[in-house]
C-alpha cells in the first residue's frame, strides 16, 4: 500500500512541518497547491493551460495511489497548508515494476528550508521497506543546480542526459539529467 506513518521535521528556520500520505480527502487542497506551483515554478513540465484535473479525478488518482503497492503520494504541511508534494509511480510492466520515478514540488516561500530533503528522505525510507521497489529515478532540468545538489547529497547518481528534452514556448530547449538511487 502507498501509505506512510506521519513524520515531523523542522525546517532550517525552525518551522515544524508534517509529512504524511496524501489521501483522497486531500484532493481539493492538492489541486489548489498544484495550480499555484505551476504558476511559480520554472522547472515543471506541465503548463497552466494543460492542467485541467477535476476534484473527482484527483480523488480517484489519490485513491489509486493509496491502493497500489508500487506508488505513493506524500505531502508536506505547515500549519495545515500544503507546502510540498511528491508522487512516485513504479513501472506498469512486470519487467520494470521494480523501479519508478517521482516528481516533487515545494512552495516558493519554503524552498531551501529542507522541505524537499524531508520529502525525498521519506520516499526513500518507504522504498527501502517496500519489497517491490529497488530503484528510485528522477529527471531534473540541467539548470536546476539547487535540486541537483540536493539529489547528489542524498546519494542519487547521474545516469544520463536527455539533450534538448524540453522545448519551451519561446522555442528554447533544455536538457534533462537522469538520476537514480538504488534502495536494494
Amino acid at each position: 500500500m502507498g501509505e506512510i506513518q506521519q513524520k515531523q521535521f523542522l525546517t532550517k528556520n525552525g518551522n515544524k512541518l508534517v509529512i504524511r500520505t496524501a489521501l483522497p480527502e486531500d484532493a481539493d487542497k492538492v489541486l489548489a497547491f498544484i495550480r499555484n506551483i505551476i504558476i511559480e515554478a520554472p522547472y515543471l513540465l506541465t503548463t497552466k493551460a494543460e492542467f485541467n484535473v477535476t476534484s473527482d479525478q484527483q480523488k480517484r488518482l489519490l485513491q489509486e495511489v493509496v491502493e497500489d503497492n508500487g506508488k505513493i503520494a506524500i505531502l508536506a504541511e505547515y500549519e495545515g497548508e500544503i507546502i510540498g508534494f511528491l508522487d512516485f509511480h513504479n513501472g506498469r510492466k512486470k519487467r520494470i515494476e521494480h523501479q519508478g520515478s517521482f516528481g516533487m514540488s515545494v512552495r516558493k516561500d519554503f524552498r531551501n528550508q529542507g522541505v524537499g530533503r524531508a520529502l525525498v528522505s521519506v520516499l526513500l525510507a518507504w522504498a527501502k521497506e517496500n519489497s517491490l521497489i529497488e530503484k528510485v529515478c528522477l529527471e531534473v532540468f540541467s539548470e536546476n543546480i539547487q535540486a541537483i545538489r540536493l539529489y547528489k547529497s542524498i546519494g542519487f547518481e547521474e545516469e544520463g542526459l536527455k539533450r534538448r528534452a524540453i522545448k519551451l514556448s519561446d522555442q528554447t530547449y533544455h536538457d534533462l539529467i537522469i538520476m537514480a538511487y538504488f534502495v536494494k
